[in-house]
């Protein structure tokens, strides 16, 4: 009677479990389109996404796909600077650009550690080395696999069922290598969801909200070549990459302006026009004052288009046209290069530059 009950028992409880573990499957099995998988598009664009961006320290590495690990010690045309922030990428910026004629040298003390686009970190102990890990990035705006227009905000959570070992759980990411790491692990067992809503933010600062995965694919495929992701070595060409015409038009007729520097075909003109002021009116009218004697001209503010760069990467410079019939030294359509401080303004066309300091009464 004890084992007739034992096996009662036994087959209940197997009946139970049955149930429990079909219960379970229904429960969990999402349709297709709802699921991270191995080897997916939505999956593969999401891992692109959280793809670790070499771009921003060019200036110290030449290399697209590999970043160096802060801090480090450099030494820029004969100072030596102990790099320890993006910041400091700046602090180099401007040791190279106050002088137009000279060689630049950066020169760095090994060892370093880069990480790689996967996250992993390598030693590096000399200069050669560091050169067989650049050559093997990409060339300058070349087409690359990191998508850097759009950026997930954290903390995003999942849920992944592990059908090898009937295991269910709940995972927290709170950067781009968690959800890298995470996203490399997803083997052919596993059904990962994620807990929607989840928020992006592009690279011009907009945020959206995502509510489904589809609406998550359309979204990074169509953000992917939305912006230049800058992939190059020119370390100072998106000096204003996020300026908008609105923002210099307001600055340009905020005040008058001086000539704190003038370059043609690089020869420098500074002296000639140290005593001229200009005034930028909203009408488009652009008045050039000097002893007493003024000079019209028009001004206008444009954009050099949406057209696609290379690597598939949008540019669109702000454009700045000055007319001056009797001052051609200042009668060309410059290129915003930069703002500093609401007070300077720097502005370049092919060899030519012009810098612009404000003055208000």
């Amino acid at each position: 009677m004890k084992l007739i009950n034992k096996l009662l028992f036994l087959s209940l409880f197997l009946v139970v479990f049955i149930s429990c573990q079909n219960e379970i499957v229904e429960i969990i099995q999402p349709s297709q389109e709802d699921v991270l998988q191995a080897n997916t598009t939505v999956t593969n664009l999401v891992q692109r996404t959280v793809t670790k961006d070499g771009s921003n320290d060019n200036i110290i590495d030449n290399a697209s796909c590999i970043s160096v690990q802060l801090p480090i010690t450099v030494t820029v045309n004969g100072l030596e600077i102990i790099v320890d922030s993006e910041e400091d990428f700046e602090v180099i910026e401007a040791i190279f650009d106050e002088f137009d004629d000279d060689d630049d040298h950066l020169d760095i003390l090994f060892p370093i550690v880069i990480i790689l686009s996967d996250f992993s970190e390598i030693t590096i102990h000399n200069f050669n080395e560091l050169e067989n890990f650049s050559n093997q990035c990409e060339g300058e705006n070349e087409t690359d696999d990191d998508i850097e227009c759009l950026d997930f905000v954290y903390p995003i959570s999942l849920s992944i069922f592990d059908s090898a070992n009937q295991l269910a759980q709940t995972i927290t990411v709170n950067s781009d290598e968690d959800f890298y790491e995470f996203i490399d692990d997803i083997g052919d067992h596993h059904i990962v969801q994620l807990k929607f809503p989840i928020t992006v933010v592009y690279f011009d600062g907009t945020e959206e909200t995502i509510s489904h995965m589809r609406m998550l694919k359309n979204a990074i495929e169509a953000a992917k070549n939305l912006c230049d992701e800058d992939d190059d070595n020119d370390f100072d060409d998106d000096d204003c990459m996020h300026c908008t015409n609105d923002q210099i038009t307001e600055l340009l007729i905020s005040c008058e302006w001086m000539i704190d520097k003038i370059k043609i075909e690089g020869e420098d003109r500074t002296d000639e026009y140290m005593n001229y002021l200009f005034t930028f009116l909203e009408d488009g009218t652009l008045i050039a004052k000097v002893d007493g004697s003024e000079i019209t001209g028009t001004w206008e503010v444009s954009n050099s288009g949406h057209g696609m760069g290379m690597g598939g990467s949008m540019h669109n410079k702000i454009i700045v046209t000055i007319n001056l019939e009797s001052l051609p030294d200042f009668s060309f359509s410059w290129i915003l290069y930069e703002i500093e401080d609401d007070n300077e303004i720097d502005f370049r066309f092919d060899h030519n530059r012009l810098e612009l300091e404000k003055k208000c009464l």
